[in-house]
């Protein structure tokens, strides 16, 4: 059941810590099968020489096959063009992709756009930048309008590790 597993997690606010037996071994198929981005608890050694099954995970988000396969199960099996696709990819931006984009930029980098905060508090939880976020009310636009920000001061190793995992596929 995996794959009703991907479904759950479409709606679930990512990044998400999973500490059920069963979800984190669906998380494992999941990321196995590239439809997610997650980390995993290593098993390790109970000093018998048997491992023990990991007890957490952490889902980052659903990759770009993990939506292709959602649409899939909905019955939409290329149902919609190609532009259409595109123009809903463009409207949602997924954490690692935005991760990507930065990666060659000055830092500390400013975040104004409330898309781009999403992901900078995914990649900030998941541990992939060091960043810091203003809560809503700290600062207001030119129209006096209160205004989130975000600053990102680098991408830490994982980050760049994460980065050069994705390079590599």
């Amino acid at each position: 059941m995996p794959l009703r597993y991907l479904l759950h997690l479409e709606h679930a606010n990512l990044p998400m810590h999973v500490t059920d037996a069963q979800d984190v071994r669906r998380v494992s198929v999941l990321k196995a099968t590239g439809l997610i981005e997650a980390a995993i608890d290593p098993a390790f050694d109970t000093d018998h020489g048997s491992y023990r099954l990991a007890q957490a995970a952490l889902v980052v988000c659903i990759t770009e096959e993990g939506h292709a396969e959602i649409e899939k199960l909905r019955g939409h099996r290329g149902g919609t063009d190609p532009a259409s696709r595109r123009k809903k990819a463009k409207t949602r931006l997924e954490p690692l992709d935005y991760l990507r984009a930065i990666e060659r930029s000055a830092f500390p980098l400013r975040v104004e756009d409330p898309q781009e905060i999403s992901c900078v508090d995914v990649l900030k939880q998941a541990g992939f930048v060091d960043a810091a976020i203003s809560p809503g009310l700290a600062w207001k636009d030119a129209d006096g309008s209160p205004q989130e920000l975000a600053v990102i001061r680098r991408i830490t190793p994982f980050g760049r590790a994460q980065l050069a995992r994705g390079a590599a596929k």
